[in-house]
């Protein structure tokens, strides 16, 4: 009886280890995009492909003994969302600097008329 148990719980492991991988590359995404560095664009991709692949490969239905790592990929993802977020805007607000830097270019070039009269040849 007690061999029938532990290969019951070892049963049950195996069908969640694919699942505990996936909470694994849910924790080394969040690791990548928690800095206030920008994240590796190739690592993070990288990490995308992996987990892209190994959702392919599950079942439609997970086994109720992959529960609790889903739980633990659904809390990291929400986390995930928020750091992307976060990223999201500070690069909203870089580009807003780059549009503001570009219109007071063209400000100060748009009336080519102005410098006719100046001689740059001294």
């Amino acid at each position: 009886m007690e061999a029938t148990a532990r290969a019951g719980a070892a049963a049950a492991h195996d069908e969640a280890a694919p699942y505990e991988a996936l909470a694994g590359l849910a924790q080394r995404q969040l690791e990548l995009l928690s800095g206030d560095e920008l994240p590796d664009a190739v690592a993070l991709n990288a990490l995308l492909e992996e987990r892209r692949a190994l959702i392919a490969t599950l079942p439609a239905t997970p086994p109720r003994s992959a529960a609790a790592a889903l739980a633990r990929t659904k809390a990291l993802n929400d986390r995930l969302e928020s750091e992307l977020a976060r990223h999201a805007s500070v690069a909203r607000r870089a580009l807003s600097h780059v549009e503001l830097g570009r219109r007071a270019a063209r400000g100060y070039g748009a009336d080519s008329s102005r410098s006719r009269g100046l001689s740059w040849n001294v």
